[in-house]
């Protein structure tokens, strides 16, 4: 193999392990942190008092987390 060759195929390794953290990373942090603030906003909006929207926030996290562990976790 060419010195050419096997640059692309280390990047090619890169990028591949580079997506995969990311995806991780959105996956397991970023969505059920996300709809766990949006639940927790509401909570508040919705004048349920802050410690329901807090355990509420936190039941859409734990709930959500394992929602994406189980169905899309390859």
């Amino acid at each position: 193999m060419t010195d050419e060759a096997i640059q692309r195929t280390q990047d090619a390794e890169e990028h591949r392990r580079s997506y995969e953290a990311i995806m991780k990373a959105s996956a397991e942090i970023g969505v059920p942190f996300a709809l766990a603030l949006t639940m927790f906003f509401t909570s508040l909006v919705l004048a349920n008092g802050i410690w329901l929207s807090i355990f509420a926030g936190v039941a859409v996290y734990v709930f959500v987390y394992f929602v994406v562990k189980t169905f899309f976790s390859h």
